[in-house]
This record gives structure tokens, C-alpha cells and sequence, in this order.
């Protein structure tokens, strides 16, 4: 089963970047696959990094632990699996984590290969989006 880290990235006026890979005519969250010597946090520092040159913060939910040695990492805010099959038969097979993150760095420039274009939507934007996946709308409607 594929991997896969997202995040609602917003920046400070609390929009969120969604982005359109080159040929799809849906938006979608930033992110990407999983790589098998990474753990999430990595990988999705890694793919917003190469996706669109930004540095993050993954931000909540904590429990606020105070124990020695522990490292408490924000949670993602869902992880679910995903099981369809494309139009042409072919079956996939996810398991995304999502998580919720605010932009460090401004230096955006987009991957030119995957990226077709990026662009910032308000969260009424996105729910009202008619090309984009429906889990994430559910998803903002409880941020």
C-alpha cells in the first residue's frame, strides 16, 4: 500500500495553497508519496520543499507530555486509507496522513515537472471548489 503526506498549508492571512499537477484539472493539497527510509514528518518537509521551495512548521495537536526523553510531535490532524479504481481499470491502494501547517519561508517557486500552478484559496473557496477531492473539504470543515 502507497504512503502519502499532505498538509493544508495556510499562510499568515489563514489561506491555504493548493496546487494543480501538470495535466490533472483538479486541485489538491501539497505533498506526496512516502519514501521508504522516511517517516511522515520528513516526508512532508521534503515533498513541500521540493513541490514549491518552502520551509513549514507542522502545527497541532499535541498532549503537551512532559516526560524525560520523549519528543512529542504534532499529530496529524487525519489519516485515512483510500481504495478506488481509476477509469481504466487500474486499482490504487492509499494510505494518507494529513497534516496542518503554516509557512515559515516565502520563497515559493514551483517543482516545473509536477507543478502546473499553485495559488492560494480562503477556506470557503475550497469548499465551494467543484475540482477538487471531497475528503478534503470534509476535512477543512472540521479546522
Amino acid at each position: 500500500m502507497k504512503q502519502v503526506t499532505r498538509t493544508f498549508l495556510r499562510n499568515e492571512d489563514w489561506k491555504y495553497i493548493l496546487v494543480r499537477h501538470n495535466k490533472k484539472d483538479y486541485w489538491t493539497l501539497p505533498g506526496g508519496h512516502i519514501e521508504e527510509w522516511e517517516d511522515i514528518y520528513k516526508a512532508i518537509k521534503r515533498e513541500i520543499k521540493e513541490e514549491l521551495n518552502l520551509e513549514i512548521k507542522i502545527l497541532w495537536p499535541k498532549l503537551w507530555l512532559n516526560i524525560d526523553n520523549i519528543k512529542e510531535r504534532p499529530a496529524p490532524i487525519c489519516t485515512y486509507k483510500l481504495d478506488f479504481e481509476y477509469e481504466k481499470g487500474k486499482k490504487v491502494k492509499k494510505l494518507e496522513y494529513i497534516f496542518l501547517s503554516e509557512i515559515k519561508s516565502w520563497n515559493i517557486k514551483i517543482q516545473d515537472d509536477e507543478i502546473e500552478e499553485y495559488r492560494f484559496f480562503t477556506k470557503d473557496e475550497i469548499l465551494n471548489l467543484e475540482n477538487t477531492f471531497f475528503q478534503f473539504k470534509e476535512i477543512l470543515r472540521r479546522i
